[in-house]
């Protein structure tokens, strides 16, 4: 049965435990062949809502695979682009993050979502959406000063509005790329996180601590 035929007959917009079957091959039996479709699959008739799952699915496959050995999924990484154009925000989520775990092993292409980025900051659809491209800024800034320098701008106009829980993102982004920051953005980040101080939720203040820490 094909990549095409497996994924279609996986109902539901994202089966996981499925697709990180297909990327368990990728990763420990060397099927790169799966990775290949399933790259090209994350756009498959990208306009077509009846294939969303298909299309959803394949994203998630090759978002594991990038997420543990990016340099498989990064010099394709270009070949994704066309997945942004997709409706459903799942494909575009786990895109969105593959960019982020190949930016370093590719930063040209990775440089090449950021209009994608600003598109889903300016519109906040979803927090799945949202704060996979906080963590797409965060990792392409992590990189070098140079990308720090083109991703914080739109990682603080994230912070001006951030939505319900959006602020455990904002801050984990800004933590990878605070070693890169220049000193102005970096008391930035500090106002925000104090904002968060004393907030009730733990997994903020763990990300606020986090954040104290390296500003010590």
């Amino acid at each position: 049965m094909s990549t095409l035929e497996q994924l279609a007959a996986h109902k539901g917009t994202v089966s996981t435990a499925f697709q990180k079957t297909l990327a368990r091959q990728v990763l420990n039996e060397g099927r790169t062949d799966i990775l290949a479709d399933c790259i090209a699959l994350s756009s498959y008739r990208v306009d077509d809502p009846k294939v969303r799952h298909i299309r959803a699915g394949a994203a998630k496959v090759v978002e594991i695979v990038a997420e543990e050995r990016p340099a498989l999924v990064a010099p394709d990484l270009r070949k994704l682009l066309p997945a942004f154009a997709t409706a459903e925000p799942q494909t575009r989520w786990m895109i969105i993050r593959t960019m982020g775990f190949c930016a370093r092993a590719n930063t040209a292409v990775a440089r090449k979502a950021f209009p994608f980025a600003k598109d889903i900051l300016r519109s906040k659809e979803g927090l799945c959406l949202a704060s996979s491209a906080d963590l797409f800024l965060g990792d392409f800034g992590a990189v070098s000063k140079s990308c720090a320098r083109k991703a914080f701008p739109l990682l603080e106009r994230s912070m001006r509005k951030p939505i319900v829980n959006e602020p455990d993102w904002l801050l984990e982004a800004c933590g990878k790329m605070y070693p890169n920051l220049e000193t102005a953005d970096r008391r930035t980040v500090m106002r925000f996180a104090e904002r968060y101080r004393n907030t009730p939720r733990k997994s903020t203040r763990q990300r606020v601590q986090m954040l104290m820490e390296l500003a010590d």
